[in-house]
């Protein structure tokens, strides 16, 4: 999802390093020693908010879109889709309504 200028993927320490100094300026999560961002600076733990739920996110949006799990595990990087079911899907909001409406949609009868 994100990459360098050279086009290559971005490093994930890396990202949550940048990440985390965002989250700082606009307060929702706090330093804890008063050294410069890039020269220590630490910073309270925050594992919730970083790029592994970044992924989280995109599991989940890209299956309430209608990707299928197939898809989504090649995404994801993932050579069992199974792990991707275990471990990625959550239940999405509106699903039941979706699935109802697909299945009557499929099996409505021509007039």
């Amino acid at each position: 999802m994100f990459t360098s200028r050279e086009h290559k993927p971005v490093n994930k320490n890396y990202f949550n390093y940048l990440w985390k100094a965002a989250l700082e300026s606009i307060g929702l999560i706090e330093a804890l020693n008063d050294k410069p961002v890039g020269r220590g600076r630490l910073w309270e733990q925050c594992r919730d908010k970083m790029m592994h739920s970044l992924r989280h996110l995109f599991a989940s949006e890209a299956l309430s879109a209608g990707v299928d799990i197939y898809t989504l595990a090649d995404l994801l990087g993932h050579e069992d889709p199974a792990f991707t079911l275990r471990r990625y899907v959550h239940r999405v909001a509106g699903s039941l309504k979706k699935a109802r409406a697909a299945i009557s949609f499929r099996y409505r009868t021509a007039a």
